[in-house]
C-alpha cells in the first residue's frame, strides 16, 4: 500500500473507464462536483479506495469540517479524495471508475502517482477530467464545452459532441497535470470544460447539464437525465425572471450574446481564447444577490 493511498477492497470491473472531478479553483458553477455528485448516486457507485490529505492540503486553506452536535463533536471530515466503483451501467459494456475530491494544493506529482496508481492496479483504459470555468458568455445559448485531449481518435470527435478544442494560456489545474502524467504511460485521457456565465455565481445545472450529455457519448452510455432537464429550465426562468426587471443586466446579457455569436461564427484558429477570468474592463454582475431579493 502506497502512503497516502487506502484501498479498501479492489473491485472486479469490466474495461473500465475512470471520471474524476474536483473542488475548487475548477468547479465554477459547481459543475465539476455536481456531475460526479450525479453519476455516483445514480449509477450506484460504492467506495473502494481513499486518497488521504495529509500530504496534499493546506489545511488553513481548506480547513476540515467538523459536526458539532450539543456541546460534543460528533465528527470530523478532512478533504479526501475518493474512488467509487459503478457497473454495470446501462447501454454500455464497460464500467466505471468515479473520482470525487478537492484539487490538491500541494505535491502534485506524488498525487498523481497514487491517482494513477488505482488506474494501473484495476486495468482502467480512459481517464476522463470534467471542470467548470467562468466565461464571457451568455446564459441564453447552450453552454460551451470545450476540451483538450492526449488522444487523437477522441480529438477527431470533438466536433461531432460540440466539443470545442481548447485554446488558453496561463495557470493550470490538476486535471490538465493528469493528462500529462497518462500520456506519458500511453494512457488516452481527456478533459471536458463547461463554460458557466460570470454574472451566474451558483450552481449552474445547465452547463451540468451540457457535460452529462457529452459523457454519455463519450461513454457510450445512458443516463437518466430529466431531472437535471428540469433543474436547467428552473435556473433559466429564475434568471430571465430577475432580467425582466433589470435593464442594464438585459443590456449586458444583449452585448454578451453579440460577442459569442460573431466568435462561434470564426474558423476556429481565430476564435478567441479561453479566459478564466474577466479582463480589464470588463463588466461582470452578480446575479446572486437578485436571487435572494426575488
Amino acid at each position: 500500500m502506497c502512503d497516502g493511498l487506502v484501498m479498501l477492497y479492489e473491485p472486479s470491473l469490466r474495461s473500465p473507464a475512470l471520471v474524476a472531478g474536483f473542488g475548487g479553483w475548477p468547479n465554477a458553477g459547481e459543475v465539476s462536483s455536481w456531475v460526479i455528485t450525479f453519476l455516483i448516486q445514480n449509477l450506484g457507485g460504492a467506495r473502494f479506495a481513499e486518497i488521504r490529505p495529509e500530504s496534499f492540503f493546506d489545511l488553513i486553506q481548506q480547513r476540515p469540517i467538523v459536526t458539532i452536535e450539543g456541546g460534543k463533536v460528533r465528527s470530523v471530515q478532512f478533504p479526501c479524495g475518493t474512488f467509487y466503483a459503478a457497473g454495470p451501467v446501462a447501454g454500455s459494456s464497460r464500467d466505471l471508475v468515479l473520482f470525487l475530491g478537492q484539487e490538491p494544493h500541494l505535491l502534485w506529482p506524488r498525487f498523481s502517482e497514487l491517482f494513477l496508481e488505482v488506474v494501473q492496479r484495476l486495468g482502467i483504459t480512459e481517464v476522463l477530467t470534467v471542470g467548470g470555468l467562468y466565461d464571457n458568455i451568455p446564459h441564453t445559448v447552450e453552454p460551451r464545452v470545450s476540451g483538450i485531449t492526449n488522444d487523437d481518435q477522441r480529438l477527431e470527435r470533438f466536433s461531432e459532441l460540440r466539443i470545442r478544442p481548447a485554446h488558453y494560456e496561463g495557470p493550470m489545474s490538476i486535471h490538465t497535470h493528469l493528462l500529462v502524467q497518462a500520456a506519458s504511460m500511453g494512457l488516452p485521457a481527456t478533459s471536458i470544460w463547461g463554460h458557466v456565465p460570470y454574472y451566474i455565481q451558483s450552481n449552474n445545472a445547465k452547463t451540468s447539464l451540457a457535460i452529462l450529455e457529452r459523457l454519455q457519448s463519450l461513454l457510450g452510455i445512458r443516463l437518466d437525465l430529466r431531472e437535471v432537464r428540469r433543474a436547467s429550465q428552473i435556473l433559466d426562468e429564475e434568471v430571465e425572471r430577475i432580467v425582466q426587471d433589470k435593464p442594464e443586466l438585459r443590456q449586458y446579457i444583449q452585448s454578451l450574446e453579440k460577442e459569442y455569436f460573431a466568435d462561434e461564427n470564426l474558423p476556429p484558429s481565430s476564435q478567441r481564447p479561453i479566459r478564466r477570468a474577466p479582463a480589464a474592463g470588463d463588466k461582470v454582475i452578480h446575479i446572486d444577490p437578485f436571487l435572494r431579493k426575488g
